[in-house]
């Protein structure tokens, strides 16, 4: 068998091991690669369910430093995964969209498991191209959940509700395909890169981009933050996903 091969195999060990001991732990059912059309849902550009790397997301999560003033939004939040990692930080509260009805019920159910969680999650089964993001929200998460002009549509109104009540406002991306499109608004400024702990071989998407959301033309994206490697400008690496997927416009 190949290094690289070995070192894949490595990587994805670790995080397996984590993500079959937080549903254990917690009694929960969020394992497991979901195919949209198995569901009913499946759109162009909507990407499958896949759930969040438990370890990473806490990591992204516990740099950014939230408060009791936070409020987390999960924007595909499929089983629920990353809205219980996130219960476990000090957020005021925590909204998760989901366009399946069938997921919506198992993370319904999940929430239910966790005491940190119960009673403080709201799960809104429904489109994240068409849904209103509220003013209060401060962190954004999305790993990978669509692509193109639904993305578009999602960056739109996450604009449009900074602008109605400007705030400090960060978005988490996990595997972050439409890096460019996020930077190419001038208004979304990368600000951290927080990678997977415990890692034999780096792989290019195995990682969290944080971002800021601003006021308009307040981030040039010809001139790279620094110590972001890549991930720090326009042109952050070309990552790929199976399947034919768009990318927004810029």
């Amino acid at each position: 068998m190949a290094l690289a091969d070995l070192a894949r195999r490595a990587n994805r060990a670790v995080p397996a091991l984590a993500n079959r001991w937080f549903d254990r732990r917690h009694g929960v059912r969020t394992r497991g690669i979901v195919q949209l059309a198995d569901l009913g849902v499946a759109g162009a550009n909507r990407v499958w369910h896949d759930p969040s790397d438990t370890l990473l997301l806490r990591r992204a999560l516990r740099r950014l430093g939230v408060g009791p003033s936070d409020v987390f939004l999960d924007l595909g939040a499929g089983k629920g995964r990353a809205l219980l990692v996130a219960a476990r930080e000090p957020f005021a509260r925590f909204l998760g969209v989901e366009i399946s009805p069938e997921l919506v019920a198992v993370a319904r159910a999940n929430v239910a498991a966790v005491p940190a969680a119960r009673g403080r999650v709201e799960l809104v089964c429904g489109d994240a191209a068409a849904y209103a993001i509220p003013d209060d929200v401060s962190v954004a998460y999305l790993f990978c959940p669509f692509t193109g002009p639904v993305f578009a549509a999602v960056v739109a109104n996450l604009l449009a509700s900074y602008d109605r009540r400007p705030r400090p406002l960060h978005v988490l991306y996990l595997y972050p395909f439409e890096h460019d499109h996020l930077i190419a608004t001038r208004r979304i400024a990368p600000v951290a890169v927080t990678e997977r702990p415990w890692v034999v071989r780096r792989e290019t998407g195995d990682l969290v981009v944080t971002y800021r959301v601003g006021p308009p033309s307040s981030y040039d994206p010809a001139r790279p933050a620094p110590g972001l490697g890549a991930w720090g400008g326009a042109h952050g690496p070309g990552l790929r996903l199976d399947g034919e997927f768009e990318r927004a416009s810029a």
